[in-house]
């Protein structure tokens, strides 16, 4: 069965449907091409608003992400856009029917035909002939009319009239822009299109700098980022970029990274373009922003806290002169070592030529040390010490003006030794020298007494910012000292003496050796005699001792072979061991005698022992009248005791009152009165016992003493004298003051007084004793000087008898004519 045929759709209508797809499609393409435009240019105004606003509100650029946030997410929706407006719709499938009912819609005197033959055309079910024929018709007469529709009205042009004078509008502003302010555009494309952090072309232009200390030097960040010392001032420098316009001021913003702390401040102006401020005492890392007219740093400047550099500890390792003693060696090796101290505070003191390392230990990595004193520099750089040819590291001497007159540079292994590894142990080999014309081999010369300023600077580039300062004093080997005195011997002397000195040698280091000098008369050069007992290994303390039992030395004028009336000069003469600088000789006190006989000598003692017993004579006086004053106070306590006992009785007289405070006052007096002057005749007793020993030791040390007059002084004198001092004067001072305590209690002091007046009694009978020892003493001694009397008086008769004689032989002469 054949299949009925359809009805076939004429050219015209194809094609009017073809035309009218074509259309609908540009329509789409312009509308959706204005729309992108007029997106593009409102994305591109409200980037460069927003832009300027927050440029006018915050003198920052926009934050880079920002940006590019922006910028991506324009693009995202431009293609989002372009897309929904063109892309999608371009590839919707437009229908012949639908576009037969937009034709059927706009032009009405269709009347549904053309959408009525595209459907039946497109419709599978069986047509009959008649049916068929109707729809020919129809289609034929659509055919024919559609040459004459107008296409164009089918569209509304409203949207798109909108669409297209919006992105015209918008495009126009863009170009006017980019004509009239071209550097606004340049501008919005830098920050946009190139994403720079820095586009806006500012009026003013600043630059952050620090000052730093010592010496206010003008330190750069680095890439935004500034190290400052732990605790210092931070002093911040803002600069005005050439060119550019100065701002009125400028205002400092920084924030702690700690978050806790900020502020905001407005610097002072420091000149023409330059403004400063300082923050004491940063501890804590900070972001610092500076605004001046239109300027801010979109990126704050960093302050990174990092640790001054200084000295944790300063080391000597000493080797001290040999001849100084003070070197320690190694038991197994016996090689000395050396001596270390550490410094504390800013002084200390070595000997002279003492030869040391100054170990200096920082707390960080150290790129520059600097080692100053009046006289010379020391600079050491050890990342430089590689190379040869670095001049950084040297060795320098200084006039008086401060200015280098002589340089050396140093070796790259001399400079690795003294730096070490690490860059942060020092050693530094000096040698400590008096005089500036001293050198050394070992160690570098440095002079006593100079004070040292050391500079650090760390790889940081941070200073310290107060030198660090040291000291180092010069102790100069002194000549030794000699401290001696004469004992038991005077002035005058015999022919046959022995004259003891008795003291003590001290030296720094070490005696050498010590002796006697002497001169005779007018000698010019010392004569040495050596002591019975020599300095043995240099001992710092020598004592001038013959053996255990003689506590001096003692130098024996018999040898000399002397004669009367000639001089003798005597002194002790010591050495020590300096071989640097020395050795240094010293004499001590010089001791003058004269040799007189032994007569003469014996008439000086006389003089002596003489003004002893008026001395003593007078202690005895006085003891007396102690006794006697308290012989007084005996009947007045007694007189008091009857006056009280009366009282008791109930007995009165008016005149009792007085004489009891008369008796109370006169006793109380006396008991102060006693006890004072006996003490002072102890005291007293104790230097005459004392002048008394040195009489007989210098009848002892002349040779002049016999067994007679010895023992007389010893058992008649010194002994009893010795008593008095010893025993007699503390048992008399221990009632008196018993005697006194009684009188303060006010208790009856009557026993008391009465021991002490026996006491007195019995000392006053061994000082008569002693005192007729001293005049039968003194006796003896006036028959020795009347002896010497007339031995004299004897010579002088012998020289005038000879004189006589003379002078009678020369006038018998005469007489015979032979003058």
């Amino acid at each position: 069965m054949n299949e009925p045929a359809k009805v076939s759709i004429p050219q015209e209508i194809t094609d009017l449907l073809n035309r009218l797809r074509g259309k609908i499609r540009k329509y789409i393409l312009l509308e959706g091409a204005a729309k992108l435009f007029a997106v593009v240019g409102m994305i591109f105004w409200i980037s460069f608003v927003v832009d300027w606003g927050y440029f006018q509100l915050s003198h920052f650029e926009l934050p880079v992400w920002f940006r590019a946030s922006f910028v991506l997410l324009s693009l995202s929706t431009i293609l989002v856009l372009a897309a929904t407006f063109i892309l999608f719709r371009l590839m919707t499938k437009m229908r012949k029917k639908a576009l037969a009912l937009v034709l059927e819609r706009r032009f009405p005197e269709l009347n549904d035909r053309l959408a009525t033959a595209i459907e039946l055309h497109e419709s599978n079910e069986p047509q009959n002939a008649l049916t068929r024929a109707m729809l020919e018709r129809t289609v034929k007469d659509v055919a024919q009319g559609s040459s004459q529709l107008p296409l164009e009205d089918v569209f509304d042009k409203r949207p798109l009239r909108r669409a297209f004078f919006g992105a015209l509008i918008l495009s126009v502003s863009i170009l006017i822009l980019a004509v009239v302010n071209q550097p606004a555009m340049a501008r919005w494309a830098k920050g946009y299109l190139e994403l720079k952090s820095d586009y806006w072309n500012r009026e003013t232009g600043l630059i952050v700098k620090v000052i730093a200390q010592p010496g206010d030097r003008i330190r750069e960040f680095q890439d935004q980022t500034y190290k400052h010392g732990l605790g210092n001032d931070l002093t911040l420098l803002v600069e005005t970029v050439d060119g550019k316009k100065v701002p009125e001021r400028v205002q400092l913003t920084y924030r702690m990274q700690n978050g806790r702390e900020g502020g905001r401040t407005v610097m002072s102006r420091l000149g023409e373009g330059r403004f400063k401020h300082t923050i004491t005492d940063v501890l804590d890392g900070m972001q610092i922003w500076v605004s001046g007219n239109d300027f801010t740093n979109p990126e704050p400047y960093l302050i990174e806290i990092v640790e001054t550099p200084v000295l944790d500890q300063i080391q000597l390792e000493s080797r001290y002169p040999e001849y100084t003693g003070l070197n320690t060696t190694d038991p197994k090796t016996g090689v000395p070592q050396p001596d270390i101290q550490t410094v504390q505070g800013t002084q200390i003191a070595l000997p002279v030529h003492t030869e040391f390392e100054m170990v200096s230990t920082a707390n960080k990595p150290i790129s520059r040390f600097s080692l100053e004193t009046d006289q010379l520099k020391i600079q050491l750089e050890p990342s430089s010490a590689a190379s040869p040819s670095a001049k950084s590291n040297f060795l320098a001497w200084k006039n008086p003006q401060g200015e280098i007159v002589e340089q050396i540079n140093l070796s790259p292994d001399r400079v690795q030794q003294m730096c070490g590894p690490d860059h942060q142990v020092f050693r530094i080999p000096f040698t400590l020298v008096s005089e500036k014309k001293e050198s050394s081999s070992s160690g570098i010369p440095l002079l006593v007494d100079q004070p040292m300023r050391i500079y650090l600077e760390d790889e940081d580039g941070l200073l310290v910012t107060e030198p660090i300062r040291l000291s180092i004093m010069g102790i100069i080997d002194q000549p030794p000292k000699v401290d001696t005195r004469l004992t038991g011997i005077g002035k005058s002397i015999t022919r046959k003496a022995m004259i003891p000195i008795e003291g003590m040698i001290t030296d720094d280091y070490g005696i050498q050796s010590a002796r006697f000098d002497f001169l005779v008369d007018e000698d010019k050069n010392f004569r040495l005699r050596p002591f019975r007992s020599k300095p043995a290994e240099r001992p710092k303390e020598f004592i001038l001792q013959r053996n255990e039992r003689e506590a001096w030395e003692r130098f024996d004028v018999l040898p000399l072979d002397l004669k009367v009336g000639q001089k003798l000069s005597l002194t002790v003469h010591a050495e020590d061991a300096d071989n640097l600088s020395g050795p240094h000789q010293v004499h001590g006190e010089t001791y003058h005698f004269e040799i007189v006989t032994d007569e003469e000598l014996l008439s000086i003692l006389y003089s002596k022992e003489l003004n002893l017993r008026k001395r003593f004579e007078q202690i005895f006086k006085e003891v007396t009248q102690t006794r006697d004053e308290l012989k007084e106070r005996v009947a007045q306590v007694r007189e008091t005791q009857v006056i009280r006992e009366k009282q008791k009785q109930g007995q009165t007289d008016p005149a009792w009152a007085d004489l009891l405070l008369e008796n109370q006052s006169a006793v109380a007096v006396s008991a102060d009165r006693s006890l004072y002057g006996t003490r002072k005749n102890a005291t007293e007793t104790a230097s005459i016992v004392e002048s008394f020993h040195d009489i007989r030791e210098e009848l002892v040390n002349n040779g002049v003493a016999t067994a007679q007059i010895l023992g007389r002084i010893d058992d008649k004198i010194l002994k009893p004298l010795t008593m008095l001092h010893e025993q007699d004067f503390p048992d008399v001072d221990q009632r008196l003051g018993l005697f006194r305590l009684a009188v303060e209690q006010n208790t009856n002091p009557l026993t008391e007084i009465q021991t002490s007046i026996d006491l007195l009694d019995s000392m006053l009978v061994r000082m008569q004793s002693v005192l007729n020892e001293m005049q039968d003493l003194l006796e003896f001694h006036e028959a020795i000087e009347m002896l010497k009397n007339l031995i004299e008086r004897e010579k002088e008769l012998t020289e005038e008898t000879k004189k006589y004689r003379k002078n009678k032989l020369l006038d018998r002469l005469k007489g015979l004519g032979l003058e």
